[in-house]
């Protein structure tokens, strides 16, 4: 078997079985998803990668482009149904960014700010976290430098196992070992359940609400701080 583009070609066993996002793969798509890794070293997302144990938070690497990508392609297709996005929208999603833009974060850092994180042992992907500084368009009138939770996703198949918690942790302690105990985030103003889950752990809306036009899609953001340490009574 010929493989041009590993991280193509485990995306296209990603992608094959459509929404909502399989837990377990056929034989044959965990055999295909085995070559790739054993050929070229690429991490795996779920369904190749099983069911996540007590996994922990690293670094992100090189190798585990593709499986960001199709983690965050699974969650859209699964978590984003039923009036969080527009169901037309999530049928004709791609794969955005690519692969090569998380490889490329993982690699060369924007800045010393800047930290790519991902849940999961290597060879694993079950979440990850996108950190880096508040853009200066975004910043709380009045308020001190902050970080910024870009993205944070998991897997639709390990939702629930505390990946999201230990993303949360580590990016707020990544934050506060350079000096900003301001972290800031948006989410859909939609994802009621995302809301829920960061005013859990103390986070709190800052009233500001901005309307996003992507052409094929629109939807208003709300922006959440945390000016403290993380909760420690999570579930």
């Amino acid at each position: 078997m010929v493989i041009g583009d590993p991280a193509a070609e485990l995306l296209a066993l990603v992608q094959a079985p459509g929404d909502p996002a399989p837990d377990t793969a056929t034989p044959a798509e965990q055999r295909a998803a085995a070559l790739v890794r054993r050929r070229f070293g690429l991490a795996l997302p779920p369904p190749f990668a099983g069911r996540p144990g007590d996994e922990p938070v690293r670094v992100a690497a090189a190798v585990d482009g593709a499986a960001i990508a199709a983690v965050k392609w699974r969650t859209f297709g699964t978590s984003y149904r039923g009036g969080v996005l527009p169901d037309a929208f999530l049928d004709r999603r791609e794969v955005v960014p690519p692969a090569s833009f998380w490889t490329g974060r993982a690699m060369v850092p924007p800045s010393r700010l800047h930290r790519l994180l991902v849940w999961g042992r290597p060879g694993t992907v079950f979440g990850y976290a996108d950190l880096g500084p508040v853009h200066p368009d975004d910043r709380e009138p009045g308020a001190a430098d902050a970080g910024e939770v870009y993205e944070l996703y998991v897997d639709p198949s390990a939702q629930g196992a505390g990946g999201g918690s230990r993303l949360l942790d580590a990016a707020e302690a990544w934050f506060a070992d350079r000096g900003l105990a301001r972290v800031e985030l948006t989410t859909l103003a939609t994802n009621l359940r995302a809301q829920a889950f960061y005013a859990a752990r103390g986070w709190a809306p800052t009233g500001r609400v901005t309307h996003v036009d992507l052409g094929t899609v629109a939807f208003d953001e709300v922006r959440f701080a945390s000016d403290g340490p993380a909760r420690s009574d999570r579930p």
